[in-house]
Order: structure tokens, then sequence, then C-alpha cells
């Protein structure tokens, strides 16, 4: 007997299901895309759980009749494609006719649909995949999707779902792509009872993207308009001021479809080159026209990937695009005028005009001051073995390259007390130069902070002893909508980890304290909120490894302007020298560097 079987049908209708539902947001896009392909003017969406026990579509379409609604289930059934020759002119969202039969394999269903043209509508379910019967009901016209208990017939599937917050961020992120390419339905979506979006109908595409992201945010966004032969390109762009770290409000659309695109990505940041720093994200919608024939749509089961006839000519496009909405705006890069803490350039006078003659800078300091004796604070963490063997990245840079130090304090013999009776010097708050004995030791601000919070974090955690500092002063800080929903059913989850958030409604906040290190200043507050809300949408932050945690807080701590002066810089030195390993960050780059007497001489010599 062969090898080779065709599979049965009830398998592989569950493998078919896999590509297309992957998770519960999926059967929502899905779900939605009918919806709006239907003609709604108003489409509702209702989830329980996560979209665990409850997916709810409700819409005011064109509905379907009896004859329809029992067909639709089958494989491949579908109304938008009559002949080979319409593939390659998809202007519609549900095409393959794979989504229903799909969600039937994996999922109870009940669909109860009317045309205004019938006076009775009628209601199929389906249960364990199998169809159940079908019954005349009441109800409005267009048609009601109600999906239970999905992958309840996919142990493995079912396991492997996320946190109810985070299957949740999915479904807000389908239903916004969704919402964001049409103004002129209204859309409702809710999560265990409670309003998260409620979205009317508007006039043009700004307001739906104010609606969506606030007010605040909408008004650091730039248009950009521009018309070629080949395609078309409209929306808007975030201003540089408004990157961030965490990558978020990015959106690409061709013909009103939501699509993913690295490679179009890469434009988009291109354009932001030297106008945003490095590890740093712009904001976009950016809406592509095009002849429907110059793409394809059809190249993956969940249809967010596409392909571009000339997709090279596209990519310039694009760039172009965002150049000139850059500089129409005046983005670019200008002169800076503000010198204040900038080195002084000395003017030679009559008297001092040789060539050799150099003023001396006053810099602050004591000669009296010793970090290592005047009993600066040390954070040196304990327990932190542990750390080493979870951490494959720092393994691998001390197997390798090893300590920048060869696992030796500083202020060993290999290299001397450096810092006894010297000073440091600050550059633009960015970094720490200071003299050791083979040369001059540059120090990173940022990464320094970063390694010192995370190995205090690890210590705090390993101890189950988060600090909080309290503000000041509350600060007050609004919120997109997301972010301000993803919070705020977390709040006992981030008093663990040192926050004191109090909920002020309409998607504001008061931060009543922050986990100790942070900086507190109002413009790295949204940093900190929106990178720990991004944490809590893709998992259970909770659950995670403590090492994976402290690195996560630790990067958030070292998000802030640092202005520091030379006694802070001394205390920073003396905090990254306690570490068990100064050099590099968690994330295995270099915290510090030594530039060689040899070098300098060598820099100098022309």
């Amino acid at each position: 007997m062969g090898l080779v079987k065709v599979l049965p049908s009830n398998i592989s209708n569950l493998i078919a299901a896999g590509e297309v539902i992957q998770r519960p947001s999926s059967a929502v896009k899905e779900l939605m895309e009918n919806s709006v392909d239907a003609g709604a003017k108003n489409i509702s969406v209702n989830i329980s759980n996560g979209g665990r026990t409850l997916i709810q579509v409700i819409d005011d379409g064109c509905g379907m009749g009896r004859e329809d609604a029992l067909l639709c289930f089958e494989r491949h059934a579908t109304s938008k494609i009559k002949s080979a020759e319409d593939i390659a002119r998809i202007g519609t969202f549900g095409f393959r006719g794979e989504a229903l039969s799909s969600i039937v394999s994996v999922a109870d269903v009940e669909l109860k649909t009317r045309r205004e043209c019938d006076e009775i509508g009628i209601c199929v379910s389906y249960r364990n995949g199998e169809f159940k019967g079908e019954e005349a009901v009441s109800c409005p016209v267009g048609t009601i999707f109600e999906i239970r208990d999905i992958f309840f017939n996919i142990p493995a599937r079912r396991r492997f779902l996320k946190s109810d917050v985070a299957e949740f961020s999915h479904i807000t992120s389908e239903f916004l792509r969704v919402a964001l390419t049409r103004t002129e339905i209204n859309f409702k979506l809710t999560h265990n009872g409670k309003t998260i979006y409620h979205l009317n109908a508007v006039q043009n595409i700004k307001q739906r993207i104010q609606n969506v992201i606030g007010r605040e945010l909408t008004s650091k966004l730039a248009e950009v308009n521009t018309q070629t032969n080949l395609i078309d390109i409209q929306g808007f762009i975030g201003t540089p001021d408004a990157a961030r770290k965490v990558a978020s409000n990015q959106y690409l659309f061709v013909n009103k479809r939501f699509f993913r695109s690295p490679y179009l990505h890469k434009a988009i940041c291109r354009a932001y080159e030297n106008l945003i720093p490095e590890g740093y994200s712009p904001s976009y919608f950016l809406y592509l026209d095009i002849d429907l024939e110059r793409v394809d749509v059809n190249i993956h089961p969940t249809k967010t990937e596409i392909k571009f006839e000339d997709e090279q000519t596209i990519f310039q496009i694009v760039l172009s695009a965002i150049r000139e909405s850059i500089g129409r705006n005046s983005f670019g890069p200008s002169i800076d005028f503000d010198l204040e803490g900038t080195p002084e350039i000395p003017t030679l006078s009559q008297g001092n005009s040789h060539p050799g003659y150099t003023p001396k800078m006053g810099v602050d300091y004591s000669n009296l001051f010793n970090p290592f004796t005047d009993g600066i604070k040390n954070f040196e963490s304990e327990g932190f073995d542990s750390y080493k063997k979870q951490s494959a990245i720092n393994e691998n840079i001390t197997e390798t390259s090893g300590s920048l130090f060869n696992g030796k304090r500083p202020y060993s013999e290999s290299i001397g007390d450096p810092f006894t009776q010297h000073t440091n010097l600050i550059v633009h708050n960015k970094y720490i130069v200071t003299t050791v004995k083979s040369g001059l030791l540059l120090i990173n601000i940022k990464r320094a902070y970063f390694r010192i919070l995370y190995e205090r974090y690890m210590n705090m955690l390993q101890n189950d002893s988060i600090i909080a500092q309290q503000t000041l002063f509350p600060q007050e800080v609004t919120l997109p909508l997301e972010t301000y929903t993803t919070l705020i059913d977390n709040l006992d989850n981030l008093s663990k980890y040192g926050f004191d958030i109090e909920d002020l409604g309409d998607n504001r906040i008061n931060i009543n304290a922050l986990p100790d290190g942070y900086v507190n200043d109002k413009e790295s507050l949204a940093s900190y909120i929106e990178q720990f809300a991004e944490l809590l949408r893709e998992g259970d932050v909770i659950n995670e490894y403590t090492s994976s945690v402290a690195a996560r807080l630790a990067r958030g701590g070292s998000m802030g302007k640092f202005v520091i002066s030379n006694n802070e810089a001394q205390i920073l030195v003396d905090q990254l020298f306690a570490c068990s390993e100064p050099s590099f960050t968690p994330e295995g780059k270099k915290c510090m560097t030594i530039i060689t007497i040899d070098q300098l001489e060598s820099i100098l010599s022309n």
C-alpha cells in the first residue's frame, strides 16, 4: 500500500482554517470586510474575553436570502469572482470564499440575516464544525454573525493564544485598519460590555485619524499629496519630533486595503534620515491608489501581503513624496543657534596670538572628591549569576570578545584609579569623557544608565521589591484611546512595577509615581507609558522572565532626557563601575570605549 493518501475533509478543512483564521482577530477582520462589501453604513463589533468566548459582528448591509445564507459556508463560495479574468481586477475585500468555511471549522457559529425585500430573516447555525439547522427568525435588515468558543476543537491552537489583553489588542488593530479606510461608515467596538471605540462617519480621512489617535497627535501630522501616471499617494506623515522608539501609528493602504511592506517602510524611513534619532520610527497614514491590474492582492491567505508590478519605481515615488512633504513643511535640519552648554571657541588677541596658545577652560570640580571613598551609593546587584545564565547575549560577548576590562574593575591595576583628583567632561549631555591610565575613556550616558537600571531592577525583581518614586506633582497625560484602554485594564499589573496611575476619564491619566530611577519630565512620560502599554499588548508582562522584565523597565527609564552636572556625572560613572558587567548594555551594546594614547597621537599627527 502506498504512503500517499488524500486527507479527509474534516482534517483538510482544519489545515486550511489555520492559514486564514490564525487568532480571533483574523475572524474579526474577515467579517468586517464582508460587512463593508455588503454596503453597510453601521458596523458594530462586540468582543468578550479577547475573542475567546464571543465575537459578534452586526451590520446593516444588504443581507442574504435563504439560498445564499446556506451556501456561503461552503468552501470557496463567493459572490465576487465569476471568471478567471476577475482575479486580475480585485476591488473588494472578501473574494476568496474561504473565511466562513474556515471559521465554522474552528468555532460554533450562528448567522442571522435578512434582505430588505424579505419580510422575515433566516438563522443558520453550526456546532462542532457541522451544520445544525436553519430556521426563520425576525431580525433587522443586514447580518449578525456570532462566533463562540473559537479553537475549541484545536486545543493546541487555543493554548497558544496570548492573554485577553494581547488578543484584544490584535482585534483593535484589525478594527482600526478597516475603519481608517471607510470614513462614510459608523464603527463601534466593545469589549466585555465596555465601549472602546465609537467612530461616527466623517467627511475626510484626517477627521477619522483624529478620532482614532486624538487631537494632540493629529496636530503633529503633515499632509502628503502626490499624483503620478503610475500611482497616487495621499495621507499624512508624523513630524520628526513625534517619532517614537515603539513603532505605532504606521499604516499603509492600497486601494483602501491595509497591507504590510517592509520594503516601502524602508523608503519612508530613508526620507527621515538625519531627522530622527537612530532606533526611532515615524508615524504615517499613507493611502496608495493604483490601477487594479498593477497590483496582486492574492499572494497570501490573509491578504495583508501584496505585490506591485513595478515595486522599485513605487519605492522611489514614495521616497520622493515623503521628502517633498518634509521639505514643504520645513522639517529639514536647520542651523542650531542655541550655543548654551557647547565648548567655547577661543578668541586670540595680540598678546596671545602664538599658534600654540589655548586659553584654559574653567571646570567645576573638587580635587578633594573621591567617589570611591566619599560614600557614593553602590547599586551593585546581588545574585547576578542567575542573569548571566539567562542572557545569551552577554555570554556570547564574554566568550568571544571579553569585557572591556577583562572582568576587572576599571580602577584595578590594569587601568589604575582613573578618577582620583580628575574631572569629567560632559559632551552635549550624551557622553562623559575622562582620563584613564591608557588614554581617554568615553562613556555613553544613556547606555550607562540603561545598564545601571537593569541591574537595579534585577535585584528588586529577585527580591519582589520594586520601589516607586513619587512625582513632586501629579503629571496629567492625554493618551490615544488604545493606549489608555490598555493601561486602565492593567492598573494592578502596573502598580507591581512601580507605576501609580489614576484614571481621569476621557483618555486622560494622572501619573503619581514611577519606578525608581525614571526621569520625571512630561515629554519622557508619554514615551514611558506608550512603551509599557505596547509591552502589555504584546503579552502578560507578569509572566515574563525576570531578566526580560528588568531589561524592559530599564529601557523605559533610560529613554528620558538627561541634563547632568559634573558631580552627577561622577556618580553615574561610579554606579556604572559598581555593576557586574559595566561594559555592555543588556542588549550587548557598548556602554564605553577607550581611545588610547597611540590612537590620539595618530589622530593629531597630521
